[in-house]
């Protein structure tokens, strides 16, 4: 097991690109709301196929690579002096690493592309991780809009298992931010009355458990990618989960998710379809 902690840590992938830094940045102040720590990993490999390797170039390419990891553990540190920071240096491609401490992690939080990766290749990487981790993957982006307080979240249902609900009525507690929850019904349905009233009375469920967040919600019947479209241009966070429930052929993202992955100008967390409970929340204590 990487990590030591008995808690569950807020993980990065940091390789000195500009988004990694954004990630970065979004990771260090993720951690201090949740009062977790903070792990950044970059992981190294050797840029050609394995032949016939000295072992002293291959340690060069590691001591690169541990020369970028100390870059953005001095940056974390920077922003967080007080923060639970470390770092893991790991040999292989980036979504094996961060996939592989998804098991041990609360969070991973990453940028919508790595260094060097062609802009028609951006969306590879993210969706391997944001497919295969064990748990929520924030992919973080740079909104060119100002910030407006909500986070989103479009669902199928509101029950109390569900865990992007979870993960969205979490993250806007943390924010103080408003929560706009959407009922995905199917698309083009006639009669929604009998869903909207299931819906709002499992929401009702949520904001007991959750009375400081204020919540807005919605029933739609347009197309799904429509709606978390126009949903992601008036948010500040979207959730969306992995893949649509109950439909064993779709492949371990869905295409909801990865259109959102790619075109969503805010940033978006994506929660995973397997089994995953989030950490106890913690609260901050208040000396009289």
């Amino acid at each position: 097991m990487p990590v030591q902690d008995d808690e569950r840590p807020v993980v990065v992938g940091y390789d000195g690109s500009a988004e990694s830094r954004l990630a970065l940045r979004w990771a260090v102040e993720e951690a201090r709301l949740r009062f977790l720590p903070l792990l950044v990993c970059h992981a190294w490999q050797w840029p050609y196929p394995r032949l016939s390797l000295a072992p002293e170039t291959t340690e060069v390419v590691r001591r690169m690579g541990r020369r970028v990891l100390d870059n953005g553990l001095t940056a974390a540190r920077e922003l967080a002096p007080k923060a639970r920071v470390r770092g893991q240096l790991v040999e292989g491609t980036p979504a094996a690493a961060l996939v592989g401490l998804s098991g041990f992690a609360e969070l991973i939080v990453i940028g919508p592309r790595g260094a060097g990766d062609p802009d028609e290749l951006r969306i590879g990487s993210t969706v391997e991780v944001a497919a295969h981790a064990r748990c929520p993957v924030a992919v973080v982006r740079r909104s060119g809009h100002p910030r407006v307080g909500r986070v989103a979240i479009a669902a199928e249902d509101a029950s109390p298992e569900s865990a992007e609900l979870g993960v969205a009525f979490e993250e806007a507690r943390l924010r103080r931010a408003e929560l706009l929850i959407i009922c995905l019904c199917p698309e083009n349905a006639r009669d929604t009355r009998q869903a909207a009233v299931r819906f709002n009375t499992d929401v009702a469920v949520w904001e007991e458990k959750y009375p400081a967040v204020e919540v807005e919600s919605l029933i739609e019947t347009r197309p799904h990618v429509e709606v978390l479209r126009h949903a992601a241009d008036r948010s500040d966070l979207l959730v969306v989960a992995d893949r649509e429930r109950d439909d064993p052929m779709e492949p371990a993202i869905g295409p909801v998710c990865r259109v959102m992955l790619r075109e969503a100008p805010c940033t978006v967390v994506v929660t995973p379809s397997q089994a995953w409970h989030p950490a106890p929340r913690r609260e901050r204590l208040v000396r009289s």
